[in-house]
């Protein structure tokens, strides 16, 4: 007789297999390849498919931190952390001073800070409720506000404005989407849709696949979708919650059974580097969500307000990552640059003079292929040295 242990367990993994199997047929019922592309000159940002890692829910950043942040590596994975202003327990408090300052240093190493509602509430219950300009007030305009308020403890350092929206509990409707898109944000990303695949330069509703919560992922099947994503040329957003190992106890937290659902949204350390490692197979990049927008992001305010005088409006809301592709020389001295994040979206790039600056790390000039004459005089490095 079968124990009724066992069966539980093959009938979890029957429906697990059942729903990872629908989301990947619906995906091959929509999904477009045009003939083969082998020979195709892939570049990134343009055309060379990827993809975008996104964890959702801010007072996961210690996990984020803890398990993460190594293995995205030093600008290695560019990956998009979608927060709130509060902490889902704990009395729903306000991120302490030390939460703030983790989630800034994910945004030093290069990662994109989105936006993912002040307090996570749901957009089409609470848009029902007190009506759609009132959820964009409470929930929308108020973490932009809460946002600008925040600075690194050290480094005075605050947070970029966000360029993409996540909705809470995948919960939304045409009329929510409409009413971020093109005002607050470029993309608005939401949950399983068609092809589950995002074009480059995307504005406005983008799909992503979840790894976690009510099914556990199917790495065979995630795999498959990667490599569709790669032949269809177009990207893939996949959502995550928590990162943790499967030995640490969500009970340990201490935030009580009112949290209990909240602890099985969580993934691995081992299926992140599972994905990273397949995208590596496929030959695919990394991306954050505001890349797929076609929007190129600076961690450096100096640095920034010298691109924006490189492209046709200065004052434009967004950089466009086409612009800077363009670009074939760029001089950049004497700006007081410290952070060369941003760099790498200038792919044409011949010319590049960073004299007299504050910059200690030089790695992202190893994405610039065409780069052949470089000046770092007086930067904050051990040498002067001129490099042509």
């Amino acid at each position: 007789m079968l124990n009724p242990k066992n069966f539980v367990s093959i009938k979890k993994k029957y429906y697990e297999w059942r729903f990872w199997n629908n989301v990947y047929r619906e995906m091959l019922k929509h999904i477009k390849i045009f003939g083969d592309k082998s020979n195709q000159q892939l570049t990134p940002y343009i055309n060379k498919p990827g993809i975008a890692l996104s964890f959702d829910d801010s007072y996961r950043i210690k996990d984020w931190t803890k398990y993460g942040k190594d293995i995205f590596g030093y600008y290695d994975v560019k990956v998009t952390f979608n927060i709130n202003a509060i902490h889902h327990f704990e009395g729903k408090r306000e991120h302490s001073q030390n939460e703030i300052d983790l989630l800034l240093d994910l945004q030093g190493h290069g990662h994109e800070i989105a936006h993912h509602s002040l307090t996570h509430k749901k957009a089409t219950e609470y848009s029902n409720q007190f009506g759609i300009n009132k959820w964009i007030e409470d929930e929308i305009i108020s973490l932009f506000q809460w946002m600008g308020k925040q600075t690194h403890s050290k480094t005075g350092e605050g947070f970029k404005k966000p360029v993409t929206f996540a909705f809470p509990h995948f919960l939304y409707n045409s009329e929510n989407i409409q009413k971020l898109i093109p005002k607050y944000f470029k993309i608005a990303r939401g949950y399983h849709d068609k092809d589950n695949l995002t074009a480059f330069n995307h504005q406005g509703f983008a799909p992503s696949i979840c790894l976690d919560g009510y099914y556990s992922c199917n790495l065979k099947y995630v795999e498959k979708m990667i490599k569709k994503a790669k032949e269809a040329s177009k990207n893939l957003i996949i959502t995550c919650h928590s990162i943790l190992p499967k030995e640490v106890d969500w009970d340990d937290f201490g935030w009580g059974e009112e949290s209990n659902k909240s602890g099985t949204w969580r993934t691995t350390p081992e299926t992140i580097q599972f994905i990273i490692d397949v995208a590596k197979k496929f030959n695919m990049e990394f991306y954050t969500t505001a890349e797929l927008a076609g929007i190129a992001t600076f961690i450096d305010e100096n640095f920034e307000m010298a691109v924006r005088e490189q492209i046709t409006n200065p004052k434009a809301k967004w950089i466009p990552i086409s612009e800077l592709i363009e670009i074939t020389e760029l001089d950049l001295s004497n700006r007081n640059i410290a952070n060369l994040d941003g760099i790498q979206y200038f792919l044409n790039l011949e010319s590049l003079n960073l004299a007299n600056n504050q910059i200690k790390n030089f790695r992202l000039l190893e994405k610039l292929p065409k780069l052949s004459n470089l000046n770092i005089e007086n930067n904050s490095i051990q040498t002067n040295k001129k490099i042509v």
